[in-house]
């Protein structure tokens, strides 16, 4: 019955899934623990696929169609207030789920037939492209061989700030790597990022994001999904560190090469969008394990010291 459940437990619910029947969130809110008990391995790909199901079971318990309560619960007399407020929350719940289910439509409509067409200086027109060293096209050609990919396009972005990324344009995945990144680094800390790079592609990281953000938007009215959209990126991150030592042969040369990207944050480098995957990494935010969609360097580097242990 409603009144042997704490009140917290209607506060909680309200906040992390939604309003709903108590049963069922209930049940739905010892679902998503267990599925973030999963979380603690350390096993990154499980830690997606936990977080990425439980923004699923958000969103189709959000979607489940709406019933009147009384059909299955008889509140007590002295309740009925409580349970008309369920009611009314539960109808408004499912409005907002069915409005997020339609942006995400949109939004994904708009990634898979606009943005993912343009060209990669349509999409970062502040950005210089040229044509990337043949030195360099070979070390990706050889990496996404051994990840056993097609190769993506290679090119250099003409800037001092130390960086690579890929993006996705005119239906083909390019890997930038900037003019301050081969300065900066060796040969060997240069294929570790490209490794870095080419992981991303092998483990279909922009899929996952994908999915991530688009089960954020169709949840855009419930706070969890802002803390696990993030997380999934992060994990990302962290799968494409431990992918790409098995590329470049060990932990080492990324690890060098992240120390010394560390060092060019403190001298106020620019930072790319969080929806490109990058081996440079945005600097430090206020709540960089919440909200921020990359781990932190330091975090980076004491993962692949662990791996060298």
């Amino acid at each position: 019955m409603i009144h042997t459940i704490p009140r917290f437990f209607f506060i909680l619910t309200l906040l992390l899934i939604g309003p709903s029947p108590p049963e069922i969130s209930m049940m739905v809110l010892i679902a998503s623990i267990f599925i973030l008990a999963m979380t603690l391995r350390r096993s990154f790909r499980y830690r997606t696929i936990a977080l990425l199901s439980i923004l699923v079971i958000m969103l189709v318990q959000s979607l489940q169609p709406f019933v009147s309560l009384d059909t299955f619960f008889k509140p007590p007399p002295f309740h009925g207030g409580v349970w008309d407020f369920f009611s009314a929350m539960f109808t408004l719940n499912l409005g907002l789920s069915i409005v997020g289910v339609l942006a995400a439509a949109c939004a994904a409509v708009y990634i898979e037939f606009g943005k993912s067409r343009m060209a990669v200086a349509k999409i970062f027109p502040e950005l210089g492209f040229l044509e990337a060293p043949t030195q360099v096209k070979s070390v990706v050609k050889d990496l996404a061989r051994s990840a056993r990919i097609q190769p993506p396009d290679v090119s250099l972005v003409d800037s001092g700030t130390p960086s690579a990324f890929t993006i996705r344009s005119n239906r083909r995945y390019t890997v930038a790597v900037s003019v301050g990144l081969l300065e900066s680094l060796d040969a060997d800390e240069v294929k570790a990022c490209l490794a870095h790079e080419i992981s991303h592609l092998k483990n279909r990281d922009f899929t996952w994001r994908f999915l991530a953000t688009l089960a954020k938007v169709a949840l855009f009215a419930k706070p969890l999904s802002y803390f696990i959209e993030p997380a999934i990126y992060r994990a990302r991150e962290f799968q494409a560190d431990r992918t790409a030592v098995e590329l470049a042969g060990g932990p080492r040369a990324l690890i060098s090469a992240l120390s010394k990207l560390a060092e060019s944050q403190s001298l106020g480098t620019s930072t790319l969008p969080a929806s490109v995957c990058a081996c440079n990494l945005n600097r430090g935010s206020v709540f960089p394990s919440i909200f921020g969609k990359h781990p932190t360097i330091q975090a980076r580097i004491n993962a692949l010291r662990e791996m060298n242990d």
